[in-house]
């Protein structure tokens, strides 16, 4: 049995399926406010986030070992 459709290349993640190339440059991201985001900046809020959510796991087992006397 043949399938319904044969394609002529499998799509791959450099080529999309419109055919259309990608830019070489990395996509730009715009903030709320419009201004541009820098990559720097992306990275430090991950690292924030990451460190607070790092003491906050903290902070409740510290809370749960002070709880319990055993």
């Amino acid at each position: 049995m043949e399938p319904a459709r044969k394609l002529d290349h499998p799509p791959t993640w450099d080529r999309p399926a419109s055919g259309v190339p990608k830019s070489p440059e990395p996509a730009r991201i715009f903030g709320e406010s419009g201004r541009e985001i820098q990559p720097w900046e992306i990275k430090l809020g991950k690292v924030i986030f990451y460190l607070t959510i790092a003491a906050g796991l903290w902070f409740f087992y510290w809370l749960n070992g002070i709880q319990c006397p055993c």
